[in-house]
Formats: C-alpha cells, structure tokens, sequence
C-alpha cells in the first residue's frame, strides 16, 4: 500500500468501574476495570512524507516527541528498521485533553493501526499490542477496542461481549486532571466482599450484562475527584435528574457520565448541559469490529 492516503478513527474509551487492588513492583498500579470503546472520536489523517511529521487542530497539544503519535510512529519504525516508510499525520481532536477518556492513548493505537495497514501488515494484533504496552496502560485495549475487562497494569485484557442497547451522555468539565496527581490522592478501600470485583469475577461466557453493571459501578477516583473539582459533583447532579440510570467517572477524570436506557432523554440532557455552557457528548458503545482493521 505504498504512497497511499488513510483516514482513520480513534475512539474513546470509558471505564464503566474502576479498582485500584495495589502498587506493583515495576511502580505502577494492578487495577481491574471494565473499560468500553464509544463513538466520540479523534480523526487522524495519514499520507506519506520524507519523514515523520506531526500536525494538530488545536495549536494547544503538542507535535513533538511528547506526543503519543510521533512517539508510535519512531517505535513502529525501529521495529520495522530500514522497510520503514515516514508518513506526516494531522490530528483532528475532537477528546477532550486530561479528561479520563483516553484521547491520547486512542491516538497512539489508531497510529499502529494505520501504518501496520500502509506497511501491508508486517505485525499481528498481538505484536501489535506489546508494542502498544511499550507507550502506555490503555493502548493495548485500544488497538481493538469494544468492550474488555483489564487488569494487571492494562496488559491482561478479556474480552467481553455487550448485551443490551445502552446511551451514555459524556460532560468534560474543563477540568484536566493528571493521572499521577490521582493515583497519588486515591486511598482505595478494598475488601474480599467488594460488590464490584465480585461481580467482575463472576463475568461467565464473555458477556455482560449493562444492567446488572449498574448495581455495582464503582470508581475508586471519584471521591478524590469531587473533592478537588466540586463541578464534578455538579454535573453528576445535573446527569441524575435529567435521568440518567447511574452516574460514574471515566478513569482518573475529569469527565462524568451517565448511562441512559432512552435515547431521547439522553439527547435531551446532552442539549441541556451544552446549552448551559458545558462540553457534552451523546454517545455510544462500538463493537471492536466497527473500529478496526487488523
């Protein structure tokens, strides 16, 4: 597929509960959460260049070696080594920056993605994967998306299989939260008895379903958010009368969400928050198969 032009997607995720279970001994942190592709999206534009070169629609981000993106394209090109072809990529962001929504990290995925696809395919999904560990926890669920559950780091990934039609109303409340700040703040209370590990556990045949989720949902970051953020609160407020079934956190924040079994009430409550100002998405869960092609 030399000289070929590629647009492509990357697709948000939100973890719909999420356990810290303890620090490992490499630093980071063993967590265990059922994490979920929706179709709010970046778009990334790909088209061959004499080398590796980076550009974005919000002049905020940056196009240097900081960025996930470059950062992909030089680890897939030492792997690939001299059959290596650059390729200059313009980023449309459309995820909110520092919002728990795995923006970044989708970026980075939909980047292998791509130029394994513009390389004819030198490398599996699970190469694919291990090279998307050597970036960051949540790429390698990325690389395929749908719905999984992850643990260790966000390396041990099990698929799952979503059943029932579910709407989510997504609200960033201009609040970028650093993950180390959260991971350092969290003081999780974990317990052999916990409502949502147990049912984590129980998960049999790779399918779930969203309603027996909500009993159990469950965000060790949140208390630790609301505190620092009181909007975070606010909005989760707002989310619940509008009627929303439950209100959550993505990852470590900032956005909050509400999961909807009517469409219309979801539509209505995402117009209400972003006529009040705020930046609000209606959105859906993807299938690994609508967002990749490997």
């Amino acid at each position: 597929m030399k000289g070929e032009k590629w647009i492509e997607r990357a697709c948000a995720k939100i973890n719909l509960g999420l356990k810290i279970l303890g620090k490992r001994s490499d630093g980071y942190h063993e967590i265990c959460s059922i994490v979920q592709c929706v179709d709010l999206a970046d778009e990334l534009h790909f088209a061959p260049a004499d080398c590796n070169i980076l550009t974005c629609s919000d002049p905020s981000i940056p196009t240097d070696d900081d960025n996930l993106v470059l950062r992909a394209m030089t680890l897939f090109a030492d792997e690939l080594q001299s059959a290596y072809r650059p390729h200059r990529v313009h980023l449309e962001k459309n995820v909110p920056v520092g919002a728990g929504l795995g923006g970044g990290s989708a970026d980075a995925a939909a980047t292998l993605r791509v130029l394994n696809i513009l390389h004819d395919n030198p490398f599996d999904a699970v190469t694919l994967r291990a090279l998307a560990a050597q970036l960051g926890s949540d790429i390698p669920f990325l690389i395929e998306g749908g719905t999984a559950l992850m643990r260790g780091r966000g390396e041990d990934l099990q698929p799952l299989q979503w059943r029932g039609d579910v709407f989510y109303v997504l609200v960033y409340p201009d609040v970028a939260v650093s993950t180390a700040w959260a991971y350092a703040q969290a003081r999780p209370a974990l317990t052999d008895n916990n409502p949502y590990i147990r049912f984590v556990d129980s998960l049999s045949g790779g399918c779930i379903d969203w309603r027996d989720l909500l009993e159990v949902l469950e965000n060790d970051f949140l208390p630790v958010v609301d505190g620092a953020y009181p909007i975070v609160a606010t909005l989760r407020s707002h989310l619940d009368q509008a009627g929303a079934n439950v209100t959550s956190m993505s990852g470590s924040g900032s956005t909050v969400y509400g999961i909807f079994d009517d469409r219309i009430a979801a539509l209505k409550a995402q117009r209400e928050l972003r006529a009040h100002g705020h930046r609000s998405f209606f959105c859906q869960p993807l299938a690994s198969e609508q967002k990749i092609r490997i």
